[in-house]
């Protein structure tokens, strides 16, 4: 065999294997992805606690739902990253009335969740869990007077965070509300973003949730008094925050965490 032939075969087979097994590791890759679970396939259970915790909630809080997060990041195996993912919701009633309402949430839940209430810690009311699922968990606690927080959270799985929504389109009823209480403090909106769950009995929670430009965000409650409803019920506040419940429509101003705009959350309930 020619010299040229015999250096040819020394480059090219190493090279043909190295192919073959590039190509077995891609598709070994590809299948072990396709196996590994999926944030996607848990959305609608997390969906359908939240739902559930609002619907069993009723009229006794003002309420607001978020998209899903990223909160954690996790290894599925050996070579592949994973996170934990939430959605939330918050819960604004009279202080004072949160153990009863984290009770008449989980009363209102689906045996085959099996709710239970935990021991209360640091003065707050007992916090409630239940189990969507085979890797969903639910936790309905206290966060503060009348802030009360409901969770859905899946264990360890793949994918990325969901895109956000598209905010409601120009003259929606959501869209009127929101921002006729900016125009009542002299400021536009800077951010709009929507989430939505499907409700149990069929139809949609939806939240519009706009954020202001750089404004004064000092007594929301006395300078909005004037714009709720007639037959609203407000929620008593120990914070620069006014949430009231209006039939199935929720609303929640509130100051930003800096201080330096306002938060305006819309929600029609089930």
């Amino acid at each position: 065999m020619a010299l040229r032939v015999r250096l040819l075969l020394f480059v090219a087979l190493p090279l043909t294997v190295l192919t073959v097994l590039a190509g077995a590791g891609i598709a070994w890759w590809r299948w072990d992805a396709a196996r590994q679970p999926a944030v996607s396939d848990d959305i609608p259970a997390m969906d359908q606690a939240i739902a559930g915790a609002l619907t069993a909630a009723g009229d006794q809080a003002a309420v607001a739902i978020s998209g899903v997060l990223r909160v954690a990041t996790c290894r599925i195996g050996p070579v592949r990253e994973g996170g934990e993912f939430s959605r939330s919701a918050d819960l604004y009633t009279d202080p004072g009335s949160e153990d009863d309402l984290i009770s008449r949430i989980a009363g209102g839940l689906p045996a085959s969740w099996q709710p239970r209430r935990r021991a209360a810690v640091g003065g707050n009311a007992a916090p409630m869990t239940a189990t969507i699922g085979p890797g969903v968990r639910l936790s309905v606690r206290q966060l503060g007077p009348g802030w009360v927080t409901a969770r859905a959270r899946t264990g360890c799985t793949g994918g990325k965070q969901p895109a956000g929504s598209a905010p409601d389109s120009t003259g929606s009823p959501a869209t009127e509300v929101v921002n006729g209480l900016l125009s009542a403090i002299a400021v536009p909106p800077k951010e709009v973003r929507r989430h939505r769950v499907t409700c149990p009995q069929g139809g949609s929670l939806a939240t519009l949730a706009v954020l202001s430009q750089p404004t004064d965000s000092a007594d929301l409650t006395n300078r909005l008094r004037t714009r709720l409803p007639g037959g609203a019920r407000l929620f008593t506040s120990v914070s620069n925050r006014i949430a009231y419940r209006d039939g199935p429509v929720s609303v929640i101003v509130a100051a930003s965490d800096d201080n330096t705009a306002v938060t305006v959350r819309h929600t029609t309930t089930c």
